[in-house]
């Protein structure tokens, strides 16, 4: 039953993909029920298949980070009007399902009772607290294209399509102070966890390090955005170089222990 969620909602994603890029192939906007409709009903069914999952291991939190992905696009589309963040969100979620088909759903020695609790809240608020982090570089690298096709005043698609500069801003600001306290509360989730039950399960030194490496590039956006000021172009620039940060510190880590049990 795991797969065939996940299968139905792969097949739901690739609707939202093919949705978000019918107005720049065909130059007409699809109509709003489809666009919201699709990731909708892929949610819905990604929903009750994670809900089976034993939530440890890369394919579980490849899963998980989908369906927030899914959630974010549809949240900032229904607040801010921003569907232009479905041409990034749709099909990177859709690519992180098939990736954790690929992958396999085995099964994982996850803690049990109060444990299983506290480690649920942690893996969950910790993926949410990146997926914003995923969103701002998204809503900064379609402000770097709108601002581009301003510059140069081709006024395309992109110009038609794209939200007002401004409004992107606002989500880039908006995803990065709610992913800060967010990740702040899964990172201590994690410490208080690594302490509370160190006689059980454990978190691998690399997860650790990943983890609290991220929060401080989390805070670190958070802080020139905020009490730096910066805005616009630089506060694009700033979310696209800490998400490049975070994914490199992750790949260097995965390549420097392959084999670690249960590091992401």
């Amino acid at each position: 039953m795991i797969i065939t969620f996940h299968l139905l909602a792969l097949g739901c994603y690739g609707v939202a993909t093919a949705c978000a890029l019918v107005p720049f192939v065909f130059g007409r906007p699809v109509p709003r029920f489809l666009s919201l409709g699709a990731p909708l009903a892929g949610a819905a069914l990604h929903v009750v298949g994670v809900t089976q999952l034993t939530l440890v291991g890369l394919a579980p939190t490849l899963s998980v980070l989908a369906l927030c992905l899914v959630a974010l696009q549809v949240l900032s589309e229904r607040v801010l009007r921003t569907a232009a963040v479905s041409l990034f969100t749709a099909p990177l979620a859709a690519g992180l399902v098939g990736l954790a088909l690929l992958l396999g759903f085995g099964a994982g020695a996850e803690p049990s009772g109060g444990r299983n609790a506290w480690f649920i809240l942690h893996v969950t608020l910790s993926v949410l607290g990146v997926a914003l982090l995923a969103l701002a570089f998204i809503s900064a690298a379609l402000y770097l294209l709108q601002f581009r096709e301003l510059k140069t005043k081709r006024f395309g698609h992109v110009f038609r399509f794209f939200p007002p500069l401004e409004r992107l801003d606002q989500l880039n600001r908006a995803a990065l102070v709610a992913g800060f306290p967010i990740l702040t509360l899964g990172v201590l989730l994690a410490l208080g966890y690594a302490q509370r039950f160190a006689s059980g399960m454990h978190l691998p030194p690399a997860q650790l390090v990943w983890g609290v490496f991220t929060w401080v590039v989390l805070g670190w956006a958070v802080w020139v955005r905020t009490l730096r000021g910066w805005s616009g172009r630089r506060g694009a620039f700033a979310s696209i170089a800490g998400f490049a940060a975070v994914v490199l510190v992750y790949v260097a880590l995965k390549l420097a222990a392959p084999g670690a049990e249960r590091f992401l």
